[in-house]
């Protein structure tokens, strides 16, 4: 009889065993999977990681670049009429005011106005108070005065426009010269002689002249303009 309850005891024993077994083998697959995934976790704490910078909308900026410096600057002034000469006193406007014109046709020319009033010692004063602009010193002169003639009310086409450029801060002669301008009056035969009677035939040589007088200057310093005249 003891016998036989041993022989039922064994396959209960048995199935303890197995049972246990079953438990150790499941705390062995957990505690796999456990460091498994902590070793994963720790893997992915330690990369960097990559944003995208936001794309910025809106116009962009653009800088403005230095206005270039104009290659040449000019103070231009004229003497007053000589109160001898039948010179109309508003002339000394004309011729300076087309001179200034004239020069400032060239873009990288910066002209300033000096007005009328302006003789030979204030032209070499102001020359030598200047550190970059240039003086032109403008005279309306006439040819029968320089050569000893009275002048006329029938001698306005010998009328002249001289000009000086004077260097800045020595007032040195740069270059000096003068323009004489004069009208024909063309007729059936051709040209004949220049009209003498008009005043108005002055103002416009004398204006005509001014307008050589600028492209004179300008080319002294190598600027040609295209002649419009």
């Amino acid at each position: 009889m003891q016998a036989n309850q041993s022989s039922a005891r064994m396959p209960k024993r048995h199935m303890i065993m197995l049972y246990h077994r079953r438990i150790l083998l499941s705390a062995a697959i957990v505690f796999a999977c456990v460091a498994v995934t902590y070793a994963q976790s720790g893997r992915r704490s330690t990369t960097t990681p990559t944003t995208t910078a936001p794309s910025v909308s809106g116009p962009k900026t653009i800088e403005k670049k230095p206005e270039k410096p104009p290659r040449l600057q000019l103070l231009v002034g004229i003497d007053n009429r000589d109160p001898s000469s039948n010179v109309p006193y508003y002339v000394t406007d004309t011729v300076i005011d087309n001179c200034v014109r004239r020069l400032g046709d060239a873009s990288d020319v910066m002209v300033t106005s000096a007005g009328r009033g302006m003789n030979r010692a204030d032209a070499i004063k102001a020359a030598k108070g200047e550190t970059v602009r240039y003086v032109v010193w403008l005279q309306i002169g006439s040819e029968l005065a320089d050569a000893g003639r009275q002048p006329s009310k029938n001698s306005v086409d010998e009328l002249y426009v001289s000009y000086t450029i004077l260097e800045p801060g020595t007032a040195k002669v740069r270059q000096s010269g003068r323009s004489h301008h004069q009208i024909y009056q063309t007729g059936r035969g051709g040209v004949s002689a220049p009209i003498k009677n008009s005043p108005l035939y002055s103002e416009y040589a004398l204006k005509q002249a001014a307008l050589e007088t600028a492209e004179r200057v300008l080319g002294a310093f190598d600027i040609r303009l295209r002649s419009e005249r």
